[in-house]
């Protein structure tokens, strides 16, 4: 699927030093929008909150200042997506539930990722996909692999890919930013927070510099198979599920 985004060309001025670049795709058989910023902390300010007219909860104002950059750096991708919809949506804020999860505005299902200095956010008006989910990871060192090997990927699902000639490293990245936009996909149907090994690669695909992964999701109340996008960007690994 991520191969199937265009640019949607719509001129974009840069708000402030804080967002660095930014970009809004399109990709028409979803009706799905991905906005994208690169975002520089060094100059971020809390009142770039209000210059961007985006309400932190309450919370967020006792958070150290690169947990609130990250923040409003995501909500910022939520404004920029959501303008290409409709005038009344474009206005809403995405709120934050019970949980930290992303409140979309209604009838717009939504989903939200950032790491070190990119956030992206992808929404849909479109009642044909159901669920969608995010994610962006730094591809992980080897002692980043000691710490999560056996707690989020078997053995096996690791070598379905290191068997291809993807190294460790990237193989775990890519099955773990699966796993992550899994969750984040399903996260209304699933009520006992992540668990990892619920999720589980049973193949893959290359198509055009991007890979589909295939995953047997096994919850409570019910049994799926997800596929989920994948490609390297910028020394990170980007998932995607929309279904």
């Amino acid at each position: 699927m991520l191969n199937r985004f265009v640019n949607c060309y719509i001129r974009l001025p840069l708000p402030n030093r804080f967002i660095e670049t930014q970009k809004l795709l399109y990709e028409p058989c979803a009706d799905l929008y991905l906005a994208y910023c690169k975002f520089n902390r060094q100059y971020f300010d809390v009142n770039l909150f209000d210059e961007l007219s985006i309400v932190p909860p309450n919370q967020l104002l006792s958070y150290p200042s690169i947990r609130q950059s990250e923040f409003l750096a995501g909500r910022y991708t939520a404004k920029v997506a959501l303008s290409a919809m409709h005038q009344r949506v474009c206005m809403e804020q995405v709120n934050i539930g019970k949980h930290k999860e992303p409140i979309f505005p209604q009838n717009v299902i939504g989903t939200l990722t950032h790491s070190n200095s990119i956030a992206m956010c992808a929404v849909t008006p479109s009642r044909l996909v159901s669920f969608v989910g995010i994610d962006i990871e730094p591809i992980m060192t080897k002692t980043d692999l000691s710490g999560i090997e056996g707690k989020v990927y078997s053995s096996r699902e690791l070598h379905l890919l290191t068997a291809k000639g993807i190294s460790k490293e990237i193989a775990a990245t890519l099955i773990f930013s699966a796993k992550e936009s899994v969750f984040k996909a399903f996260s209304k149907q699933i009520h006992h927070g992540i668990d990892f090994h619920r999720f589980e690669l049973s193949g893959f695909s290359y198509l055009r510099h991007s890979l589909t992964m295939k995953f047997d999701v096994r919850e409570v109340n019910f049994e799926a198979q997800i596929m989920v996008s994948a490609k390297i960007h910028k020394q990170h690994v980007l998932t995607l599920v929309a279904q």
